[in-house]
């Protein structure tokens, strides 16, 4: 294989990836390897054609630039730089016409995919639910979401909003409404498991609520880590106003507390960031501080004058029969 044609199929071939990840994979990202994947392998066919394209174009080019030099006296050097030209231009016009086809490719594909509403995967068009999760299908194809409702212009794979008109386009639509009930379901938890912890409303995205046994864990996602972080203090003031406080031994503004009848709810502010710095995690228990809820200082030695004056008097009653 000549240097061209290695260098042809290696420039090609990250072509193709670039390419076609940017016209499929981001329209189902995070789980539509599998879809660009298909459709890379479809256009190494292109590809292949395109390197023996451009492999004679280039071998004429450069016989012709050896004659031209025998004829004209023109310089080897010379002659081999305009050879050198013409193997960018060749390369050029490959490419140019690999980014073209790698987008029709990518709405051709859209044609015969949905995309799970419920775990993100690409499902053949026919599917009624979805083979992954059981999820039930959306109507459109991710062809028919990028099409516009107002002028009906058939934008890009993975476009919101139209080109042309800049009318809110029906995937972008759907994806708005599928994290809404997301929420709404992680909210609806949120009543059913912890009635008495003040409810989040600090914003965020793909909230996650669970049961874990010993805790219930909450999650909220950000943009920016300085998002996360000032809905974290947002929070913590509205459990404050709340009726939340410190409390226990070793009072922390991470750890905070609220009795109840009798029960001492538990929020854990501390850890919110273990994971990571643009996701809010927040642990919620019935739980009492060190100490206890109604722990003040000086208990402790209290507490201890009591034992020694227990003492004491089981002492005397000994002596006292």
């Amino acid at each position: 294989m000549s240097f061209l044609k290695r260098a042809l199929k290696n420039s090609i071939s990250k072509g193709i990836n670039d390419a076609v990840s940017k016209a499929v994979k981001e329209a189902v990202e995070p789980a539509a390897t599998n879809l660009a994947n298909k459709a890379a392998m479809k256009m190494e066919d292109f590809a292949e054609k395109k390197m023996e394209e451009v492999e004679k174009q280039t071998e004429l080019a450069r016989a012709n630039s050896k004659q031209a030099a025998a004829e004209t006296g023109e310089a080897v050097a010379e002659a081999a730089a305009r050879s050198q030209n013409v193997d960018m231009n060749q390369l050029k016009s490959a490419f140019a016409s690999l980014a073209g086809m790698a987008q029709d490719y990518a709405t051709e594909m859209s044609e015969k995919y949905k995309v799970c509403p419920g775990c993100g995967e690409p499902v053949d068009a026919e599917k009624k639910f979805c083979p992954n999760c059981g999820t039930k299908m959306p109507e459109q194809t991710l062809a028919e979401g990028a099409k516009c409702p107002n002028c009906g212009k058939q934008n890009d794979i993975g476009t919101k909003f139209c080109s042309d008109c800049g009318t809110k386009l029906p995937s972008a639509v759907a994806e708005d409404q599928a994290a809404q009930s997301k929420q709404d379901s992680a909210m609806a938890l949120w009543d059913e498991y912890m009635p008495h912890y003040t409810k989040w409303t600090q914003g965020g995205k793909d909230f996650y609520l669970e049961n874990e046994g010993e805790y219930i864990r909450f999650m909220a996602t950000f943009h920016t880590s300085f998002a996360a972080v000032n809905a974290v203090k947002q929070y913590t003031l509205a459990l404050k106003e709340d009726g939340f406080v410190t409390a226990g031994q070793y009072p922390n503004e991470g750890q905070l507390y609220k009795m109840v009848d009798g029960v001492c709810y538990h929020v854990d502010l501390e850890h919110a960031f273990d994971g990571d710095s643009d996701t809010v995690s927040l642990y919620f228990n019935e739980q009492e501080p060190t100490g206890g809820f109604y722990y003040k200082k000086g208990d402790e030695k209290k507490k201890e004058l009591e034992e020694l004056k227990e003492g004491f008097n089981n002492f005397k009653s000994l002596f006292g029969k």
